[in-house]
């Protein structure tokens, strides 16, 4: 096992994220080709080279730099990981069409997920990237928030925090407008793009708008390798898992960016020091006087 294999740790999928970038072309091909079909993978390995475009010299070599002794221990990994995603889905969707669960019970399952979802993140936080984009982010002369969908109120969310601290930050969930607002960004600003499958159409064509105009673009999803962080500066993931095996739950998606935002926007507060103290109390003063007294 190498250097690499050794530190990366946990599901295929996620040993996958974690070594991407020190791939070779023959590597990354069957790499995406794994993510991109992770969950319908039920091939030989002569099936998988002939699938994915490569050869059983390259997967025998790729399942051993991630960590694997041989391609039957990566499927069998993958393919628990596929079985345990699905089985949050079908928890989850068991409750929904149940009228007869107990309050305890739905508590239960949801306080459950958000457990284990909160521990993935911490599995795969890229604690580097972070620190970069804060920096960023301090150094800009704007930042434009943006997300479709249940993604949008993430979008919102970090604009709220953001300006509170002197930082000129907007958000917009339409995608007319973001698209739009992008087109007018320049060198100096930064594009936060926000996307739980980091597939969805306009947001990548505005990521793509962005970045032709210099525009320094940062990437916030669920899943590592997607188009929409291919064209991104800098990308940020809240769970190693595909978005795909989700389809009816949008509450992994909000708790991971939520708490990817506090954490920027925590480090970017402390690293600007007491000019955001100032800003902050001066916006938190100006809300508590709306409050009804006592």
């Amino acid at each position: 096992m190498n250097d690499i294999a050794k530190i990366v740790k946990g599901s295929c999928v996620l040993r996958i994220n974690g070594v991407y970038d020190s791939l070779k072309s023959a590597e990354k091909r069957l790499a995406d080709f794994i993510l991109a079909n992770a969950a319908s993978i039920d091939y030989t390995i002569s099936e998988l080279a002939i699938h994915s475009g490569t050869s059983y010299a390259t997967i025998s070599r790729f399942c051993k730099k991630i960590g694997f002794s041989g391609f039957k221990e990566l499927k069998k990994n993958l393919e628990d990981n596929i079985i345990d995603a699905k089985s949050l889905e079908e928890e989850m969707d068991g409750l929904i069409v149940s009228s007869h669960v107990s309050t305890d019970q739905i508590s239960e399952v949801v306080l459950g997920l958000s457990s284990k979802l909160i521990e993935e993140l911490k599995s795969i936080i890229d604690y580097a990237a972070i620190s970069t984009v804060a920096e960023k982010i301090i150094k800009s002369n704007r930042i434009c928030f943006i997300g479709a969908g249940t993604s949008g109120i993430s979008a919102r969310y970090a604009y709220s925090k953001f300006f509170r601290i002197g930082i000129p930050s907007y958000y917009e969930a339409d995608s007319t407008l973001f698209k739009m607002k992008a087109s007018v960004l320049d060198e100096d600003d930064i594009l936060f793009v926000i996307s739980s499958s980091g597939r969805t159409a306009e947001v990548i064509k505005c990521a793509k708008l962005a970045k032709n105009n210099n525009v320094y673009v940062v990437s916030l999803s669920d899943f590592a390798v997607s188009p929409l962080t291919k064209v991104s500066n800098a990308n940020l993931y809240t769970t190693p898992r595909d978005a795909n095996l989700f389809k009816n739950i949008d509450m992994p998606f909000i708790i991971g960016q939520i708490i990817i935002i506090d954490i920027l926007y925590s480090c970017c507060y402390l690293k600007m020091g007491e000019s955001a103290s100032r800003l902050f109390n001066k916006t938190k003063s100006s809300a508590d006087s709306e409050k009804l007294k006592s």
